[in-house]
């Protein structure tokens, strides 16, 4: 009988032994699932960051550029208002300083 209950407990600790096995690969297979995932939650993230980047860029530029272009018809406005005035009291148009030579 001893050797029987023997077998018997050897039989159990391999089965517990092949659950476990089997607890530890779902373990792993599940540890590297999700490994994945945040390996593509990062580069999503950083996808992401360089498009908000791009297109910070880019709106920085549109200001920068409707803003000068603001500038420029401000100064040609000015400069139409001041060439009339000149105009209505007889004067010659001002030459630029570069024709002055």
């Amino acid at each position: 009988m001893s050797l029987l209950s023997g077998a018997r407990a050897l039989d159990r600790l391999f089965q517990l032994e092949n659950k476990h096995r089997a607890i530890l690969e779902a373990q792993a297979a599940e540890i590297q699932a999700l490994k994945d995932r945040l390996t593509k939650l990062e580069e999503y993230v950083k996808a992401r960051e360089e498009i908000l980047v791009a297109e910070a860029k880019g709106a920085a530029a549109a200001v920068a550029s409707v803003t000068a272009s603001q500038h420029v018809s401000e100064i040609s406005r000015r400069l139409g208002v001041m060439e009339e005035r000149l105009r209505g009291t007889g004067a010659s148009r001002l030459s630029a300083p570069d024709d002055a030579t």
